[in-house]
């Protein structure tokens, strides 16, 4: 069995955490070793990356809530990285619930500032408020309301019955923002994403709470400029070497063992930092708590004609679709989770049906006329397709597992965790990611200072 020397500290794990960690301590002056089953710094970004199986050309910026600007502030330290990787979210949500018009809400001031301010009434703000806050410090245990859905989607004869409209917001933007089903996500972790503080909702003016993130920027320059100043700074990569279990002490990580038969022996002086999804992670350290479930989710991607000049998100509440992207030359429809592929019609049928119902909706919304912009393959009545059924890139935390997170400590002192899964008070995504990051940075530099 080989023997490597070790280092001062092993990041397991080269996807973005693990390489946004390990260049900025390698900068730091600290010795790394960059530890992947893969290889370090390409993308793992799936609801960008593989939502095109041909192509990840073909893909919708990444929205996400960031109101400290965690992850523009990490890429403004490296003037080669364009500032457009980050950019604000230009997205409206169309939710048409009641005798209400169709909302055309702005993301850049936050959801629930917006979902307040369209409430009539001083009371019934008030009411929209507190009901908020009480999902806010509510119980992990408590599930999303899912929105209501209907089968007839050629008419809009259902506009008429009641319902709520902010629940119906959460219920939507819950599938969306992380690609579960609406009744699965926690409703106290979604409102932490959504619900800001007293002082916020009542200030005059504030920061933009939503940003974007553009997945081909950060695959075809950020990534590789990570790796360069990697690289420069000392870092050492092993590419190949899939993590099969970490021997220990009562106190400390003593050995790291590969599935190539690898050993890596580690000193109480030094550092392990896992960057992992969870459910390899609960394989490696068994100790650390329950996996969580996988999600997956529908998309349909067309190819359209006329370019968009910046993206735009639909938000619906629709017996079909939850979302619907535009960005360059593609839309992109991701399905309602309830939602299955019928066992007596064609893919051909199934995405015919998605067009005019995605023509449907833009036209409603936001009058945005999709045939304009479109062309038609030969004979069919939609543009050319891919469809992709795809692992969700945040999976979901069973209640107990979300419970957990609070108490949650790795077995051993000189262990630590980084990821977007891991910051109690905060959902995954790219803002808990960079959130993960810094603190995982502050901690293990002060380990290896003492």
């Amino acid at each position: 069995m080989a023997s490597f020397t070790s280092g001062k500290l092993h990041v397991i794990g080269g996807g973005l955490a693990g390489a946004a960690l390990a260049t900025q301590l390698a900068e730091d002056g600290v010795e790394v070793h960059l530890y992947d089953e893969g290889e370090p710094f390409e993308s793992r970004w799936t609801r960008g990356m593989q939502t095109a199986p041909e192509s990840h050309k073909t893909s919708e910026p990444e929205i996400f809530y960031d109101p400290d600007g965690l992850v523009a502030d990490y890429f403004a330290r490296w003037p080669e990285i364009p500032a457009k990787l980050v950019r604000p979210a230009h997205c409206v949500m169309g939710l048409k619930r009641g005798r209400r018009k169709p909302a055309i809400i702005t993301l850049d001031q936050g959801v629930s500032r917006a979902l307040i301010a369209r409430r009539l009434g001083v009371l019934a703000r008030i009411y929209t408020m507190i009901d908020f806050w009480r999902q806010r410090y509510g119980n992990e245990e408590n599930r999303v309301e899912a929105a209501a859905s209907f089968g007839d989607f050629d008419s809009d004869e259902h506009a008429h019955k009641p319902g709520t409209y902010h629940r119906d917001a959460l219920a939507v933007l819950a599938e969306v923002l992380f690609s579960i089903p609406a009744h699965k996500c926690s409703s106290t972790l979604l409102a932490r994403v959504l619900v800001p503080k007293a002082g916020a909702v009542v200030a005059r003016s504030h920061e933009p709470v939503f940003s974007a993130i553009d997945p081909i920027i950060l695959n075809d320059i950020a990534l590789p400029t990570l790796r360069e100043r990697f690289l420069a700074a000392g870092g050492k990569i092993m590419a190949r070497t899939r993590l099969g279990d970490i021997d220990s002490t009562s106190e400390y990580a003593t050995d790291l063992l590969f599935n190539d038969d690898i050993q890596v022996m580690i000193k109480p002086s030094d550092a392990v930092v896992l960057a992992l999804h969870p459910k390899p992670l609960c394989n490696a350290v068994p100790d650390i708590g329950i996996p969580p479930a996988p999600a997956r989710r529908q998309t349909v991607a067309y190819e359209l004609r006329r370019p968009f000049a910046e993206p735009l998100c639909l938000f619906v509440s629709d017996d079909l679709v939850r979302a619907i992207y535009c960005h360059r030359r593609h839309i992109q429809v991701s399905l309602n989770s309830s939602f299955h592929l019928p066992a007596d019609g064609t893919i051909e049928q199934l995405v015919d049906r998605i067009w005019q119902r995605c023509e449907w909706l833009c036209n409603q919304y936001l009058n945005l006329d999709l045939q304009a912009r479109a062309q038609n393959v030969q004979g069919a009545e939609h543009p050319n397709f891919s469809f992709i059924d795809a692992e969700a890139p945040f999976p979901e935390f069973t209640p107990g597992h979300a419970a957990l997170r609070n108490r949650l400590k790795t077995p051993w002192k000189n262990l630590f965790l980084c990821g977007d899964s891991f910051p109690v008070d905060s959902a995954p995504g790219p803002a808990a990611l960079f959130a993960s990051v810094k603190q995982v940075r502050q901690q293990v530099l002060a380990y290896l200072k003492e």
